[in-house]
């Protein structure tokens, strides 16, 4: 438990959790003692080229380059950063490798061992494997290679790190030869016109391309491949829930047939007209009695006998038989007539099989519109596969068109500062040996480095430890948490001389 954070505090923490610190600490000066026992000692070299430039590119007059000395071109500072790319490119490390040798500057990328092997199979399963080249040319241009100039100077320092001091200067010998190679070349042929001859080339393609697709849009009848497909969809999905929504409407067609049918043969198609049945109220009442009956019917089938619908349709039923049961009789009169109830009974049953028959010839058309729709869209399907091909063709050569075009432009620049005699590249300092002692890893500086992240992460496990101990330790602590003033202290009683003495 901490109270407060003074020196006082910070000792006596110190004292206490000595043992993570000093565990912290060793922890990190043997975790660097082992990477700096493990790691492949690596030799530098050292070379430096100068660009020099042309002055009369500057545009200044004599008395102007007279007062301030030597100058540059205004575009000084681009070339030389031009040139550093030059210095990191793939295809110029590739050539270093390929010069020197790749088992002679990365032995490990081709030595026949288990765990190359393992690596090997696993790269190429997952679709990442680059053979012991590529990777022999990324780690050369990514971490074995180092290019710096200094602000506003025209000469670059190129250093080159390898496990063997030798190859390390032999590697950088031949980056420079290569790189003087590669810009005598550039200023002596340029190939502009071959470039632009690729590039008119690729040019026709990308428009026969784009043609070719919007002629097969326009032979397809398609705007849009994706529009279309999502209508045909959504057209096929409607028709569906159509038909699914016809044959539920057909099976309770059929139910309320049924219903009507057993209603019509309790039924006479004729009465005796009493003075009753001359009443409008009682006719209406049996009307609506047969009618809530065969809704009964139908809603008992649909959804059951105990739902809320039904149990409604049941009440309705008994108020209006109610009705019937209370009404006053009147005196009979012997005179047969039509039965209105039979009639409406029938009138309603030829209703309904007209609808059932509706809906039942309505299926084969819904579904032979599904199933033209289901053809259309696997017909879309293929088409799709083609216009597929047809993009990706586009895609390739826009992407070939816009490289020639990046090409032809750096070979215009390149005839351009040919023709100019902007720059030329002298060797400043051949390549050698920095120092005949390893220069990677640096030792002194990882061993300090582990030191250093051994003690900040001990004193921080150490006060992380200290502040989740609830106990009180100090009379700091006590009277921080009691508010009450401290009388006295006693110091630690050893048990063996407390023990000797009782």
């Amino acid at each position: 438990m901490l109270t407060e954070l003074t020196a006082q505090s910070v000792t006596y923490v110190t004292f206490r959790q000595r043992k993570v610190i000093l565990g912290f600490l060793l922890f990190g000066l043997l975790t660097t003692a082992a990477y700096c026992l493990i790691a492949t000692p690596q030799y530098e070299a050292d070379a430096s080229v100068v660009a020099v430039f042309n002055r009369q590119l500057t545009g200044s007059t004599d008395a102007e380059r007279a007062n301030n000395g030597p100058s540059t071109p205004a575009d000084a500072d681009e070339i030389v950063n031009s040139l550093t790319l030059v210095l990191q490119s793939n295809a110029l490390a590739e050539q270093v490798i390929k010069e020197v040798g790749l088992a002679r500057m990365y032995p490990k990328f081709v030595a026949d061992t288990l765990l190359n092997t393992i690596l090997t199979g696993v790269t190429r399963a997952l679709g990442l494997y680059k053979t012991p080249l590529e990777r022999a040319v990324y780690r050369f241009v990514q971490k074995d290679i180092d290019v710096e100039v200094a602000k506003d100077s025209n000469v670059i320092q190129i250093s080159l790190y390898n496990a063997d001091p030798q190859t390390a200067k032999a590697a950088l010998d031949s980056l420079v030869n290569h790189f003087l190679e590669h810009q005598a070349r550039m200023g002596r042929d340029p190939q502009l016109s071959f470039v632009k001859g690729q590039a008119e080339v690729y040019k026709k393609r990308v428009t026969d391309a784009q043609k070719a697709m919007e002629a097969f849009q326009l032979k397809n009848g398609i705007s849009s491949m994706d529009e279309e497909t999502s209508y045909l969809l959504k057209q096929r999905s409607d028709l569906e829930t159509q038909l699914a929504t016809n044959r539920v409407q057909v099976a309770q067609d059929q139910n309320r047939i049924a219903a009507l049918s057993a209603q019509l043969k309790g039924l006479t198609e004729t009465v005796n007209l009493r003075q009753e049945d001359r009443d409008l109220a009682l006719d209406a009442a049996r009307a609506q009695l047969v009618e809530l009956q065969v809704r009964q019917q139908t809603l008992s089938t649909s959804f059951g006998d105990d739902s809320p619908a039904a149990k409604n349709i049941r009440g309705q039923i008994a108020k209006v038989q109610d009705f019937i049961n209370s009404y006053p009789n009147r005196t009979p009169l012997k005179q047969m007539a039509p039965n209105p109830t039979y009639q409406a009974t029938q009138t309603l049953l030829l209703e309904t099989q007209a609808d059932l028959d509706s809906a039942i010839r309505a299926q084969p058309v819904i579904q032979k519109q599904i199933d033209d729709l289901s053809s259309r869209l696997a017909d879309r399907s293929r088409e799709q596969a083609t216009y597929q091909d047809l993009v990706r063709e586009y895609q390739i050569d826009d992407e070939n068109y816009r490289n020639y075009l990046q090409a032809m432009q750096e070979a215009r620049i390149a005839e351009d500062l040919n023709k100019a005699r902007a720059t030329s590249i002298a060797v400043y300092d051949p390549a050698h040996l920095a120092s005949s002692l390893p220069q990677k890893p640096k030792k002194l500086l990882l061993i300090a480095g582990g030191l250093l992240l051994g003690l900040v992460f001990g004193f921080s496990w150490a006060f992380v430890r200290e502040s989740l101990d609830e106990r009180l330790n100090t009379p700091t602590q006590v009277n921080a948490l009691l508010q009450l003033p401290l009388l006295g202290s006693m110091g630690t009683v050893d048990d063996l001389s407390y023990r000797s003495s009782s």
